[in-house]
């Protein structure tokens, strides 16, 4: 009987074990051996692979184009043209090579925050804040204070005045209160008592220090770091 035939046999429903399944293992192993050492004939190409390449290439735009033998440009320089067409900035607020991604010391543990009610979205974004090693880097310097000349509310303050105080409290618990006495300025629609949502009091804290840094200059394309 024909292996096909044996296999339709022993697959039927309801069938029991007969004497004929050692022969049908016999047919597979001889037809597994026959297809597993057949051996297989490779035929060239008709066309090589370069030309399905270069077929594909012409489907996309490169959109920043390199060229050869160009060198890197020094990070305290900014382009003078950029690929896109935005003319480079006049002035550069802080040049990227003095952002350090990791912490310039070890610190301890900073303080933790008291729920003055309701404020638990409010500590938690400061407290990510407070860790996130390039702002806490650049606050505990204290460079901005040298250069900030605004007479009002200043975002950027605020948070270099509580990371230098919670990091100045290791193992305390400190209250936010700077940020609670401007809650309106950072955010107009927030109430202090009021369930908030931690991710848009995020948005709203990174955009107030943004205002911040761009306090005093025209309204013009400029680099932030």
């Amino acid at each position: 009987m024909p292996i096909v035939d044996k296999l339709k046999e022993a697959l039927k429903p309801g069938r029991k074990d007969t004497g004929d399944d050692g022969d049908l293992n016999k047919l597979l192993a001889s037809s597994a051996k026959k297809v597993l050492l057949q051996k297989i004939e490779f035929e060239p190409a008709t066309k090589g692979f370069s030309y399905q390449l270069d077929s594909l290439k012409n489907k996309y735009v490169i959109l920043n184009p390199r060229t050869e033998g160009a060198t890197a440009q020094k990070a305290t320089e900014p382009a003078q043209i950029k690929s896109d067409g935005i003319p480079a900035p006049q002035k550069m607020l802080f040049p990227g090579n003095k952002i350090a991604l990791k912490w310039e010391r070890v610190y301890r543990v900073g303080a933790g925050l008291h729920n003055l009610g309701n404020t638990c979205f409010l500590n938690s974004t400061v407290q990510c804040l407070t860790y996130t090693p390039p702002l806490a880097n650049y606050l505990l310097s204290k460079e901005h204070s040298r250069v900030c000349h605004q007479s009002g509310f200043c975002m950027i303050c605020v948070m270099q005045n509580h990371i230098i105080q919670a990091f100045a409290n290791t193992g305390n618990a400190i209250k936010p209160v700077s940020f609670i006495r401007d809650l309106k300025k950072i955010a107009r629609h927030f109430r202090f008592g009021s369930q908030e949502d931690a991710h848009e009091f995020l948005r709203y804290t990174i955009d107030a220090m943004q205002k911040a840094c761009l306090n005093g200059y025209p309204k013009k394309i400029e680099y932030v770091g």
